[in-house]
């Protein structure tokens, strides 16, 4: 298999592997006594929005089910296209894309998160750019 392809491929696992670790740690996490309590003080703040309310904990239990969802969903789409395009060179808007997406990815992971999604968002972004350096035909 072509070195595009492989850092493609390895790319868009790493950005499922990190929606599916996302949506567990969250899902199964044990909660200590203080972060009970903080989800109560979460729970207890509630906004107005369009005429209905919520609170701030069901927007941020959301957010971070919303998070691992669309990881596993944009890493997902990435491989049904290497599989749809056969052995086509990847189009260089997708490229593009894929590169720009992980290297925010990567920033805002440095910026507000521990060593885990780095690691996967690094690797996706590093995936993705060994991927549009190594074209051939750039389309």
């Amino acid at each position: 298999m072509e070195m595009r392809l492989r850092s493609y491929r390895v790319a868009s696992w790493s950005l499922v592997l990190g929606g599916i670790g996302h949506t567990v740690a969250d899902l199964t996490t044990p909660q200590t006594a203080a972060q009970s309590k903080l989800i109560l003080e979460m729970k207890a703040f509630v906004v107005q929005i369009l005429g209905g309310t919520a609170n701030v904990f069901s927007f941020y239990q959301g957010f971070s089910l919303m998070m691992g969802l669309l990881l596993f969903g944009y890493g997902t789409l990435n491989l049904l296209l290497l599989k749809n395009n056969g052995q086509a060179p990847l189009p260089t808007n997708i490229l593009l894309l894929n590169c720009l997406i992980t290297l925010i990815s990567v920033v805002l992971s440095i910026q507000y998160f521990f060593i885990v999604p780095i690691v996967l968002t690094g690797i996706a972004l590093l995936g993705y750019s060994v991927s549009i350096l190594t074209q051939k035909n750039i389309t």
